[in-house]
């Protein structure tokens, strides 16, 4: 269900905004405590996993294993949105974000048994898909409301369509891509030296907030 163009809730705005937050989180787990891995950002899969094809210093199973993940999270999240649709109506977007926030938590529980364990132990590829999955699904949800200037997983563009835009509500919009994107990113890498698993509570938790806040004309 998504927005017309300009009636977007100024709530989901910042729901869109904290999402992204939550990314720049993921992916400090994701690169400097599962290896040389992302879960949200594909992109950098699919080069490390070009990588490694001759380069023995790059193990491709994670890249490959989050790229197949993060494929089955679009296609289940795509799914499971059409039935909250057709189930919840108009409320759909808090089960979508509550069902991305269960699968950070559980990523988040298996990374508190890993400990320290996390960045080598074999069991670290079940939080990698746990990750994969919910930024996929976070894709479908995106997608489905139409936040095309809020992407939450896509830096790139946001930051090129910053110096393109003739709208200073939409250069806003992409600059705060931008910036909780890095924000989550060192909040991440700043809580991952206390706790591997420490990150991905906070980001479970802002979930939580986001699921909470939803504005009633985006349920």
């Amino acid at each position: 269900m998504p927005f017309a163009k300009g009636s977007r809730p100024e709530r989901l705005t910042v729901i869109l905004v904290l999402l992204t937050g939550v990314t720049g989180v993921v992916e400090a787990v994701s690169f400097l405590g599962l290896g040389r891995v992302f879960t949200a950002v594909m992109t950098g899969n699919v080069l490390f996993a070009g990588f490694g094809v001759f380069n023995g210093e790059i193990r491709p199973a994670g890249p490959v294993i989050a790229l197949a993940a993060f494929a089955g999270g679009a296609i289940g999240g795509h799914w499971a949105h059409g039935v909250l649709v057709r189930w919840r109506g108009p409320r759909w977007l808090t089960f979508a974000i509550a069902g991305e926030g269960v699968l950070i938590l559980v990523a988040a529980v298996l990374a508190l048994l890993l400990g320290d364990r996390l960045h080598h132990d074999p069991h670290r590829f079940a939080v990698i898909v746990a990750l994969a999955l919910a930024m996929g699904s976070r894709n479908a949800t995106v997608l489905r409301v139409a936040a095309h200037d809020l992407p939450t997983t896509v830096v790139t563009r946001a930051l090129a369509g910053l110096f393109m835009v003739s709208s200073l509500a939409t250069a806003e919009r992409r600059f705060a891509t931008v910036a909780a994107t890095f924000t989550g990113a060192a909040l991440g890498a700043l809580l991952l030296g206390v706790h591997p698993a420490l990150p991905l509570l906070v980001a479970a938790a802002i979930e939580v907030v986001a699921g909470v806040i939803c504005p009633p004309a985006a349920r």
